[in-house]
């Protein structure tokens, strides 16, 4: 058995092959943190840390910082093979306020540590049986990478929509799914809209023949009262994100009858335990569970695809994030067929080591 004694961090830069558009923002970059968790046998797990200003409230100097000080001082000496997985994350949460994408990196950092030293893969090591998991593809705001012929190259057939950025969002929708009208239509409008602009939105796709699969987050996350109304006015399922950070707000989410399913990110809900907690409180309550994730890399996006084989191995997720920033001719490009395919390999090592810039590279700010 070895103790931690070292925490560090890369800056992780990488442009997308298409701007990625939402309500939200605009971005032609992944912009994000690595954490490596080292132990006195020289084995290092591996996560990741999105700057995500406007959901999590994080940058990259913020989460360096959260990093180098109070996260490290609660892991540097501890041996976490002597104490059970969630004595690991009440340390870290114990040790700062809020900083959940720096928290979630950590902890996927220390639990990929045990993975390794375990031989396994990190998710094997969680319990996962499925070594893939299903995913959609988003289509941008603006309507970019968006083409039948596109996705079909990528094996994508199932795409979520982002919406509230244009007043033709409904028409787009419409021409989206005659497109391709095999499956239900995924839309997430990142809280862009009021209660009215929602009901008419939603209305008119729904009078024109569009089968929607759900509706992300379409209120302001305070507004559970508003989506409660929604879930009441069509019957279509509503789909919290930004409501629901912790099994708290789940909580309330529940009890003001707002939710159908909910959106777990682990920049959001600070780790895998916690979003174990929060798939387990949703399903106790009859929602349904997808696993989404920030602008990350296939490292940040790996853990989240490993919390996706736990708790829904069958369900359909929104781990597209790394694809945006994967050549479509990339050999190694864990997205085919429509799926994630998870390393097989012990630990997040190889993972990271393709996402990582080489070291004479060194990141480039967007």
């Amino acid at each position: 058995m070895a103790r931690i004694t070292g925490v560090t961090t890369d800056r992780l830069v990488r442009r997308l092959h298409t701007p990625f558009v939402t309500a939200l923002r605009r971005t032609e970059h992944v912009v994000s943190v690595a954490v490596r968790v080292t132990d006195a046998d020289g084995v290092s797990g591996f996560g990741e840390a999105p700057q995500v200003w406007r959901v999590t409230g994080e940058s990259c100097e913020s989460i360096e910082a959260c990093v180098a000080g109070p996260l490290t001082e609660a892991l540097v000496g501890l041996d976490p093979d002597q104490q059970p997985t969630e004595d690991v994350s009440r340390r870290l949460a114990a040790s700062v306020v809020g900083n959940g994408g720096a928290r979630a990196a950590v902890e996927v950092a220390t639990l990929d540590l045990l993975a390794r030293r375990a031989g396994t893969s990190l998710a094997r090591f969680l319990g996962a049986e499925a070594t893939s998991v299903a995913t959609d593809v988003t289509i941008a705001a603006d309507g970019s990478a968006w083409s039948p012929a596109t996705l079909a190259a990528a094996g994508f057939d199932r795409v979520k929509i982002k919406v509230g950025l244009d007043p033709a969002d409904v028409d787009r929708v419409i021409a989206i799914h005659r497109a391709d009208p095999r499956h239900p239509v995924r839309i997430d409008a990142n809280q862009a809209w009021d209660l009215a602009s929602a009901t008419a939105a939603v209305e008119a796709m729904l009078g024109a023949g569009v089968p929607l699969e759900f509706v992300e987050q379409p209120l302001p996350a305070w507004d559970l009262a508003g989506h409660a109304e929604l879930r009441r006015r069509f019957g279509v399922p509503i789909l919290l994100d930004e409501s629901v950070f912790t099994v708290h707000d789940l909580r309330r989410a529940v009890a003001a009858g707002a939710t159908d399913m909910v959106n777990i990110k682990l920049a959001k809900c600070a780790g895998i335990l916690a979003g174990l907690e929060i798939a387990r409180e949703a399903a106790a309550a009859g929602l349904g569970v997808m696993v989404g994730s920030m602008m990350e890399s296939e490292l940040g996006v790996s853990a989240a695809a490993a919390l996706a084989a736990v708790v829904a191995p069958d369900g359909v997720h929104d781990l597209d994030a790394a694809w945006w920033s994967i050549q479509p001719d990339d050999p190694g490009t864990p997205y085919r067929d429509g799926r994630f395919h998870l390393s097989p390999a012990p630990g997040l090592a190889e993972v990271a080591a393709r996402s990582l810039p080489e070291p004479d590279e060194g990141p480039t700010a967007p």
